[in-house]
């Protein structure tokens, strides 16, 4: 797996980020360790965390970073890889109730520091938005977290494309560098919002055009839809995921599975392999965040990286919308 340019960023993440949602609570610690490992030696270098992850589990508050940093802890360095984590995001008991406060962040950010074992994080998202609260503040704390070292750069997830570019604006009129990438929902499975999350964000044709014009990157989650074309292909949805069989199972994508084939035919490549390719070909950079639970689920998604798609091939698959 190669290593890719991060516009304006003294950063060089791998091509496929691993996140870590569920590491050391519901994939049990030795079979996330084994994953990591391999993702590491397939020259992987971003691992994703969060503060919130595995709380929605019995027993797995902030288990993904627990796990993580006593990974971290065990090997002896991680100057070489690249630290993603997030905070800010609701407590699950009151999702109405944001928590972007500086206070609210800070306190998040100090935990999180805690509990990976590490000084600074390479990459710090906000896990959702408040748009009650000027951008021009959220910012000035973040910059405050960056002078002081506990963070070296920041970005931006399921915010939508209207606070994004008001955040842009924003550092350019207090000479920051602001945001540097956004971490929201994208797949070559389009996904249905009203039937999703509504705290999710996604990225769509408008968005797409944004990350172009202003060179910044995106590290999508869910880049492969809960595996959704997979168990459509089988006849399977009924074992799918929740979000698998409400998110995605609609007439476009249906029709999407069919395209996915044309273009299997053309290339030999695998559905998986076609799927991340769809994000990696992208004409801006792109690092999508895989959650694999298994090593051939892993192996095969790695391999997308060497399954490039042609422009013709990118139209096939995405309607010629651009999405």
């Amino acid at each position: 797996m190669r290593k890719k340019v991060f516009p304006n960023i003294n950063l060089m993440p791998s091509e496929l980020c691993l996140g870590t949602a569920e590491f050391g609570s519901k994939l049990a610690v030795d079979e996330a360790k084994k994953l990591v490992e391999h993702y590491l030696a397939s020259g992987g270098n971003v691992l994703d965390t969060a503060e919130i992850y595995a709380e929605w589990l019995p027993d797995g508050s902030h288990r993904s970073e627990k796990f993580l940093g006593e990974y971290l802890r065990r090997r002896g360095k991680h100057d070489d890889l690249v630290i993603s984590t997030k905070g800010g995001h609701p407590r699950l008991s009151s999702m109405h109730v944001s928590r972007m406060s500086r206070a609210d962040v800070q306190s998040d950010l100090d935990s999180s520091l805690r509990r990976l074992g590490i000084e600074t994080v390479d990459i710090y998202w906000l896990h959702r938005d408040a748009p009650e609260i000027p951008v021009e503040e959220i910012l000035s704390f973040l910059e405050d977290f960056r002078k002081t070292g506990k963070i070296r750069y920041y970005g931006f997830s399921n915010w939508t494309l209207p606070r994004a570019e008001a955040a842009r604006q924003a550092a350019e009129r207090l000479n920051v560098k602001g945001f540097v990438a956004s971490q929201n929902q994208w797949s070559l499975a389009k996904a249905d919002p009203a039937k999703g999350d509504p705290t999710w964000a996604y990225i769509d044709k408008p968005f797409i055009d944004w990350h172009i014009q202003y060179n910044l990157s995106s590290f999508p989650y869910t880049p492969q839809a809960n595996g959704y074309f997979r168990h459509l292909e089988r006849g399977s949805l009924d074992r799918a995921s929740d979000v698998a069989r409400k998110v995605f199972h609609h007439p476009e994508n249906v029709e999407r599975l069919e395209r996915i084939k044309v273009v299997q035919a053309q290339t030999g490549y695998t559905q998986s392999q076609i799927v991340l390719s769809f994000l990696l070909s992208q004409p801006f950079t792109v690092f999508p965040i895989i959650g694999a639970r298994k090593i051939n689920d892993l192996e095969e998604s790695i391999s997308a990286t060497e399954a490039p798609l042609t422009s013709e091939q990118l139209a096939i698959l995405s309607l010629r919308s651009g999405v």
